[in-house]
């Protein structure tokens, strides 16, 4: 069950947000702390109110409102006797739980009580005690949210709901970054709702998701323990669109199964706590590498670059693999051959590697540039390639660029790996390929068309490793009509997230 969670600044908004709220969510919780037109009758009139959670949240509690105890409990006590579903009290407002309590019995209100506890620096290690405190008191439902400093924090809570998930029923889940995979999670760990903004209004807590994204993406009213769960680990992790593409590849291919963004600061202590209960993992910077001493086998492509993005589960062992090369190398065979080109290729860090393997699988001769010249001759050697300096990347012939640098990456879409003077020239005849896909039409690329030159996108790239992963996982090879569809619509949902 997903609650929207919505907080008006007047009684026309709040009509407006709870009609949308309501249809799109199983419950809504209206936040009414900003509304000084309040009518509360009037709004039980309009919508179904057993649906609807009124909270009046308190400054020292996260909340807006600046009024005194008294009138802040006002709109709480006019829910219940108008009969809305759920009213919100703080376990920190004592005496005005026991009032609501007893005027509750006095009424004869069939509306619950839910008994919230918020944390906004961190998740107790007495998450337990505090819970117990709770439960003593004559409450319908406890909410416990609290923030979280580590993604291992979400296993307390998970914890949490497994132990005290009866009567009252409990429901928790983390704020911040590394907590988003509770509000996704919490349900299948026996919470009784998480909650989530409408997409495009701001939110009530940190970390929420938007409930489009919940609903529609995640699938979060169908997660349950039987769901296999995936996700991506790295450091950082929020521009990656893998959440989208994987999770609408799930539900296309009627999966159970579930794949999450994993913030992690510690890779030991995260693979040491998570390791059971994820089916496989994609890995991004900075843990391509010093994730290997952790797996328990590795395959051949992987060990000669140095690094990992993949892995799987099989039995009690983690393999890992490097779909990046197959990435590549798939983009740019779509317009050009490899074999026996020459192929520049600027960057030898993660993304650089791999790509220089994939081209030398094919046959290519590979002449590597790096900023760091040292770095370029070391990759260099493994692979038996030239090197040029990077001030001299556009004096070279080749017959195929590949950018593997972040250069010409959002927010830096005006920056280009070439010089001015590299485009003054006729480039028919070569290709040129950028990892990048964000933007996907990067200023080398547009430059590049201009003066002729063929291009392959970044995006093809991500298409062709994320379907090499997905295979890998899976043994299902999914089709490139919907991966190349949900690529597009996840850039595209990014770019409407930035703008809000």
């Amino acid at each position: 069950m997903i609650t929207a969670s919505i907080i008006p600044s007047s009684k026309k908004e709040a009509i407006c947000l709870l009609d949308k709220a309501l249809s799109k969510g199983d419950l809504a919780e209206l936040r009414v702390d900003l509304i000084s037109d309040l009518n509360i009758l009037e709004i039980g009139n309009l919508f179904d109110k057993k649906r609807v959670i009124i909270t009046n949240r308190k400054k020292d509690e996260g909340g807006l409102f600046e009024g005194n105890e008294s009138d802040r409990l006002h709109p709480l006590i006019d829910a219940m006797k108008l009969g809305f579903g759920f009213i919100d009290i703080e376990h920190s407002s004592i005496d005005s739980l026991k009032l609501l309590i007893s005027k509750k019995r006095t009424l004869k209100s069939e509306t619950k009580i839910i008994l919230s506890y918020h944390n906004f620096q961190n998740t107790p290690l007495d998450m337990k005690e505090i819970v117990l405190q709770m439960k003593d008191q004559d409450v319908d439902l406890i909410k416990v949210v609290t923030y979280a400093n580590d993604i291992s924090d979400n296993l307390i809570i998970k914890d949490i709901l497994f132990l005290f998930n009866d009567n009252p029923r409990l429901i928790s889940f983390l704020m911040g970054e590394r907590g988003e995979i509770s509000r996704v999670l919490c349900n299948s760990w026996g919470s009784f709702t998480t909650y989530a903004p409408l997409k495009g209004l701001d939110m009530t807590a940190p970390g929420q998701i938007p409930l489009e994204v919940l609903r529609d993406i995640y699938r979060v009213n169908s997660i349950d323990e039987t769901f296999d769960i995936y996700g991506l680990i790295g450091n950082p992790v929020k521009e990656s669109i893998g959440y989208y593409v994987h999770n609408k590849l799930f539900s296309y291919y009627k999966m159970d199964a579930v794949y999450l963004n994993l913030l992690v600061d510690d890779l030991g202590k995260f693979m040491k706590v998570f390791e059971d209960y994820f089916k496989g993992f994609c890995v991004t910077m900075p843990f391509k590498e010093t994730i290997i001493p952790y797996l328990g086998n590795i395959d051949q492509m992987a060990l000669k670059i140095g690094a990992v993005n993949t892995i799987k589960k099989n039995k009690n062992e983690l393999l890992g693999t490097n779909t990046d090369s197959l990435g590549a190398v798939y983009s740019i065979e779509k317009i050009s051959t490899i074999k026996d080109k020459k192929v520049l290729i600027l960057g030898a860090g993660g993304a650089g590697k791999a790509i220089a393997f994939g081209v030398a699988s094919k046959l290519g001769k590979i002449i590597i540039s790096n900023r760091d010249h040292t770095k370029a001759i070391e990759l260099a050697k493994k692979l038996g390639a030239e090197t040029i300096p990077w001030g001299d990347r556009d004096r070279v012939d080749f017959d195929i660029l590949v950018n593997a640098t972040k250069i010409g990456m959002s927010p830096e879409e005006d920056s280009c790996p070439m010089k001015d003077s590299f485009f003054e020239r006729d480039l028919s005849g070569i290709t040129v390929f950028d990892a990048v896909y964000s933007p996907i039409d990067t200023r080398l690329l547009t430059l590049s068309k201009k003066q002729g030159a063929k291009i392959a996108s970044g995006l093809d790239m991500y298409i062709g490793q994320a379907m090499a992963q997905f295979e890998f996982w899976t043994g299902i090879t999914p089709s490139y009509k919907e991966m190349e569809r949900f690529s597009k619509e996840a850039i595209l949902l990014r770019g409407d997230k930035a703008e809000n």
